[in-house]
This record gives structure tokens, sequence and C-alpha cells, in this order.
């Protein structure tokens, strides 16, 4: 966005870019994967493949993009969890898919989504390019908060994500493809030492994207 300010003549000097955040001490909790799933009733001899937010609002989330990816994959191995749906999007996904490896939760309150990102194997943050909002403009909530889970995260390699992520502290693929996104997660599920790197990566370049950071930058520009 701040490019194109400048393209149109705004002084990049007077341009001050503030992503979203999260607060670490809500997503950094405590909690292990099997008390997290105890708690959820999610069960534990299944690698949980997990998406939070809305589905059908904006097409461009990617939701079938991880639906098609769930028609691919070992149905006795893995389970896809997609958090946020409302009735019309689970009834509207029940007649286009039938998939016994997805569950399909609704919307939660914020405060649990912590416990929700602590039970899964991997999050994923499936966005396409199909629209300007996606790959260029937005910067998703979720990304932060994936990022302080202490999860592998799973990301669509556009423009927005890549402001954030990168090959240090996620594994990235192509935008709209189901086929790239299921390679993408075994290669998280089969090398843990990749895992490890990626998450201790994203924990600490998380600390830059703090809501307390994100006020402390815009008052230093304020007073300065």
């Amino acid at each position: 966005m701040k490019e194109d300010l400048i393209k149109y003549g705004v002084d990049g000097r007077k341009i001050h870019v503030s992503p979203d955040g999260v607060d670490l001490e809500q997503f950094t909790i405590s909690l292990s994967k099997e008390d997290a799933r105890k708690k959820l009733n999610l069960p534990y001899d299944k690698t949980i493949v997990m998406y939070t937010g809305s589905f059908y609002m904006y097409k461009w989330k990617g939701v079938d993009v991880l639906l098609e990816a769930a028609k691919s994959i070992d149905e006795d191995r893995y389970l896809f969890v997609l958090v946020g749906a409302n009735k019309d999007e689970v009834s509207q996904i029940k007649r286009k898919y039938s998939l016994t490896n997805v569950l399909l939760l609704p919307h939660q309150p914020h405060k649990d989504i912590p416990v929700f990102l602590k039970a899964a194997d991997v999050l994923v943050l499936p966005n396409t390019d199909s629209d300007a909002i996606s790959s260029r403009y937005t910067s998703p909530l979720k990304l932060f908060e994936y990022m302080a889970s202490g999860v592998p995260i799973l990301a669509s390699n556009i423009p927005s994500i890549r402001e954030v992520l990168d090959n240090s502290n996620a594994v990235l693929f192509e935008p709209g493809s189901s086929k790239a996104l299921v390679s993408g997660l075994k290669t998280l599920i089969s090398d843990g030492e990749l895992v490890s790197g990626l998450v201790k990566q994203a924990k600490e370049d998380v600390l830059e994207y703090t809501w307390h950071k994100r006020a402390g930058l815009v008052f230093l520009e304020v007073v300065t």
C-alpha cells in the first residue's frame, strides 16, 4: 500500500506502515498439544491440520483449496479442522464435499482460539492470489496468532504474506494449488528438525508484531 501511495506522489517519509499484530500473553499458553485436544475433544491419534477464520465471506481466503487438499490425502491419518463456519457455509461444504477427514466448527470466542491452535500439528493460511486484496493488501490477524502459537505454519506464497513469512519461519506453497499445499504439508510432517527451526524463528519474529510494539512505534512517530 505504501508503494502504491508513493507511485501516486505521496512522500514516503510521511507514511507509517502498521501491520496487524498479536497479544503474546493470550497466545503463548502453557498447555500441551495433548491437553489442548482433551479440552476440545479432538482425537489424539490424528495429524491435525487446522485453519481458523472466515470461510466464504471472502473467496480469496482459500478454504476450498484446503478442502481439495483434504480430498487427496490419507483420511485415516489426517484430520482437517476448520474453525469459523456459519450454518450456511457448513451446509454448502457438505453438499460439495463428502469428506470423513474434515471437521467443520462454528465461530469460537476469540479467547478460546489459543487452545485450538495449540491442538494442531500444522496451521494453514491458504489465501489465494485471485484478488489484489489478498495478494497485496491483507494483513491477517491469524498470521501473527499462528506465529505466536508454537505450531508450524503452512502459508500461500503471495506478496502480502511474504512481508512477514519466508522460508526461515514457515513453509510457503503455490497459491491456489491444493497439490502444492499437500506437498508442503507432507514436508512439515516428515521433517521434525525443519519444524523445530521454523517454529523457533516464527516465535522470535513475532516479537516485532505485538500490539505493545505497534503502539510504541506509532507513539514515536507522533512525537517526532
